[in-house]
């Protein structure tokens, strides 16, 4: 054998060794961190799903709505609010228009019942939801499908108008929240 072909020889099963050490400590490596992870964090009980649900009232079950509607238990539900009609966008474009609310409460709002007016007298009621604190949802004029953050006035023309005041009354009737509109 020539000289070269043993130093070649050499190089690769070190090259090899090399390889299977790295393989070797970064293994080690990676169990040591999710030992010292396991201990540091251990498994949060785990409450069965059903345990959990029983906490929620369901309401609204035969009444015949396609809409689920739940209600958390009443100590987590704000009674001192405080609500914000942040903006209205699109004002005079049925496509666009919508009013943007947010809830600045400490906890969360149950807004069932609640009513968005405009100066026309025109009025829209909120369904069963709760809003949670630092939570924002949009009421579109246009007709769509409602979901979790967006709901829709289901009007044909545009709702608001310009210098038009929109004010947010609460399931009392009492004024929470009013918006001037530019």
């Amino acid at each position: 054998m020539s000289i070269r072909k043993v130093v070649s020889m050499k190089s690769g099963s070190k090259l090899w060794l090399y390889i299977i050490l790295n393989i070797f400590i970064s293994a080690a490596t990676m169990l040591i961190v999710l030992l010292v992870w396991e201990w540091t964090h251990p498994n949060p009980d785990i409450v069965p799903l059903s345990d959990a649900l029983s906490e929620w009232n369901t309401q609204g079950e035969n009444s015949g709505s396609t809409r689920p509607t739940t209600t958390p238990p009443n100590s987590l539900i704000e009674d001192n609010f405080q609500m914000d009609i942040r903006k209205v966008v699109g004002v005079g474009n049925l496509d666009m228009e919508y009013v943007e609310i947010l809830n600045q409460s400490e906890g969360a709002v149950d807004l069932t019942g609640w009513q968005l007016l405009d100066e026309d007298e025109n009025s829209f009621e909120f369904p069963t939801m709760i809003l949670e604190s630092d939570g924002a949802l949009k009421v579109h004029s246009k007709p769509g499908q409602d979901t979790v953050i967006e709901l829709y006035w289901q009007s044909e023309t545009p709702i608001w108008q310009s210098g038009e005041v929109v004010q947010l009354l609460n399931q009392n009737g009492h004024l929470t929240a009013s918006y001037s509109i530019p």
